[in-house]
């Protein structure tokens, strides 16, 4: 009886590496972390292209032939990205995309319009109202805070903010931000450029417990309780040009307190030719005295009975026909103004965390902070006025 002849399958494809091909296969077996699945694939890709037939490497590595077929006619396809799974369709959804953005809708709206007597929304409430709503039958709280998470929504956050109601915002915010940009260029000139405000309400605080110092694991630690001993008013300013600066603690802030601190400020820069000085529309920053100083400084007469009102005041303070020029901040816009970064330095810095058992420790140690900021921290901020990208 005889025999016919056994059929053969198609002949394996043939793989022949390059030398970047071989490292990167080689890599994955050298690394102690990669995955198996990787190790395999690489190993069969190494073993054929040594010319072992598919056989033979099934044995060696102890899986089927089919999967030694499979990753050699991947490879021989796509080279070394063909080694990688394939994307999966994965399980079907269970919501649609319109079901998700009506929960989303509700997460931006207030909770009280909905009958809910809460701030703001959590996802257990949200799940809830979900299925008052009618949008599903049911939902998991986690899967709707994911889906809050992908969209960027923070329904437990919240900032204040402050809008500025001041018609000629743009103009006036432009204005100042001219004069940041231009202060290291004009300094080259002669022409100075101050930001100053005043920081009211600084308390001299003693805690009537000792601080427990930082240990591993856990930070310092400061009494809650505390006793105060007074408060004084740094009213400050910043050189724009340099991060210098100079600041005047009194009780108060007066308008005579404003308009001295603004003598020693212009006596401070005798060489400039030109001082621009930016500031907020607090009614000192406007008042007879410092008109009186602004005047004398740029060598002008000075008449009161002339500007009676405090716009008249502000329009001649802010004359670019003087040598000092004020620029005044929109209203509610005290944030354009840089001292008050110094400001927030200071108090992250020095203030939130020392003791003072008198205003005169007070006093001594926020002039030995300017001292030292001046030897060692000053610099120009940069400063930058962008708007935020939607996210969509």
């Amino acid at each position: 009886m005889e025999h016919s002849p056994l059929r053969r399958g198609p002949k394996p494809v043939a793989i022949k590496l390059v030398a970047d091909e071989r490292d990167a296969l080689e890599r994955i077996l050298r690394t102690a972390t990669a995955p198996q699945r990787d190790v395999l694939r690489a190993s069969i890709v190494l073993l054929a292209a040594d010319g072992h037939t598919n056989a033979a490497i099934a044995e060696m590595l102890g899986v089927e032939e089919n999967t030694v077929g499979k990753w050699r006619r991947r490879f021989a396809e796509s080279r070394v990205t063909g080694l990688r799974d394939e994307p999966r369709s994965g399980r079907p959804p269970k919501f649609t995309a319109r079901q998700k953005t009506r929960v989303l809708k509700k997460a931006t709206q207030r909770p009280r319009d909905h009958g809910v007597p809460f701030s703001h929304w959590d996802s257990a409430s949200l799940s809830r109202l979900a299925v008052e709503a009618g949008i599903t039958t049911s939902i998991h709280p986690t899967t709707v805070w994911r889906w809050l998470n992908e969209a960027d929504l923070k329904p437990h956050r919240v900032q204040y903010w402050l809008q500025s109601p001041d018609p000629d915002f743009e103009e006036k915010s432009q204005d100042v931000i001219k004069v940041y940009l231009a202060a290291r260029r004009r300094a080259k000139q002669g022409i100075a450029t101050f930001s100053i405000d005043e920081k009211t309400s600084i308390q001299a605080r003693e805690r009537v417990r000792p601080d427990l110092p930082m240990i591993r694991g856990i930070p310092q630690r400061i009494e809650h309780e505390y006793e105060r001993h007074g408060t004084l008013c740094l009213t400050a300013g910043l050189n724009v040009a340099t991060g210098e600066v100079q600041g005047l603690l009194t009780p108060d802030r007066p308008a005579p307190v404003f308009a001295r601190f603004l003598e020693d400020l212009i006596a401070s820069v005798p060489e400039a030719d030109k001082i621009h000085i930016v500031l907020d529309n607090l009614n000192t920053h406007m008042h007879d005295d410092a008109c009186g100083v602004v005047a004398a400084a740029s060598d002008i007469d000075y008449d009161p009975e002339r500007f009676v009102k405090m716009p008249q005041r502000g329009e001649f303070l802010m004359s670019p026909r003087k040598r000092v020029v004020f620029h005044f901040t929109p209203k509610h816009a005290t944030w354009l103004n840089q001292i008050e970064i110094w400001f927030s330095v200071l108090c992250r810095k020095l203030l939130n965390r020392e003791d003072y058992a008198s205003l005169r420790e007070l006093r001594a140690s926020i002039r030995r902070f300017i001292s030292y900021y001046n030897r060692h921290l000053a610099h120009p901020y940069r400063w930058t006025y962008t708007g935020t990208p939607c996210r969509v």
